[in-house]
């Protein structure tokens, strides 16, 4: 199984965080609506990254009990 890694985590948000802020900056700059894509998308892979580290687990048989 692979273990966590917080230097992989630190580049992974990093790269999410340059995403987003180049998406916001773009479009405040243009205003153009293509740079609404970048900052979907940094959205949601903050999303799969908060996921990934914070999300709770459920244990199946707690699941089944409820």
């Amino acid at each position: 199984m692979i273990g966590f890694s917080w230097g992989a985590f630190l580049v992974y948000l990093v790269a999410v965080s340059f995403m987003t802020t180049g998406g916001l900056w773009g479009l405040f700059e243009s205003r153009h609506p293509a740079f609404l894509a970048p900052i979907l998308m940094g959205l949601f892979f903050f999303y799969l990254l908060w996921e990934a580290v914070v999300g709770k687990e459920v244990d199946p048989a707690e699941k089944k009990r409820r």
